[in-house]
């Protein structure tokens, strides 16, 4: 039975159509963000993977929770260190809140170094801890005034090869709870 409306006819034809086409797009565009959601990962772990070895670098070069605490050695007295046991010295070159040790000689006596104003040991005179700014910006601990220096030959707690030396120009020396250089040899 022919019917005089063709439109009746020829309109399953063409919704059918219709859906396919659109099945076919929206296969395409899932497809299409599949491929680029992954991509957003892909960036985003790279991203985080540059942005974690700054930190890593960072926690080198600097101690973020700088820390005061008070040994002791039979044969010189006692003497400050950081919060694990690595001994402290002044360099009798510098003055009263002035750093004069850098480029080369910061490399073999590296400035003990903090983020803000380190923590104190019950031993340790608060009123005497202080911090300077260096030339590169970094923030140096002091104690009584006087900047604060690891020795790069001390390789653990406990080590005072640094005490009593001349190096750079003048003596170094560990430092005592009242801010005073320690007298007395080292090891």
């Amino acid at each position: 039975m022919k019917n005089s409306d063709n439109r009746t006819e020829s309109f399953p034809s063409f919704f059918s159509s219709f859906i396919w086409l659109n099945l076919v797009f929206l296969m395409l565009l899932s497809i299409l963000m599949a491929g680029c959601n992954q991509a957003e990962v892909a960036e985003t772990e790279t991203i985080a993977v540059e942005a974690a070895e700054p930190a890593v670098e960072e926690v080198a070069v600097t101690a973020d929770e700088a820390r005061l605490e008070v040994e002791s050695a039979e044969n010189l007295g006692e003497y400050l260190t950081d919060g694990s046991g690595r001994s402290l010295y002044i360099f009798l070159a510098d003055s009263p809140m002035e750093s004069t040790c850098y480029d080369a000689c910061a490399e073999a006596w590296p400035p003990f170094t903090s983020e803000g104003m380190p923590a104190a040991g019950p031993e340790v005179d608060v009123s005497k801890v202080g911090t300077i700014e260096r030339n590169d910006g970094t923030t140096q601990v002091t104690y009584a005034g006087w900047p604060l220096y690891y020795y790069v030959k001390d390789q653990g707690s406990g080590q005072r090869t640094g005490q009593d030396i001349k190096d750079h120009g003048a003596e170094w020396y560990l430092i005592s709870p009242e801010g005073n250089k320690v007298e007395g040899e080292g090891h």
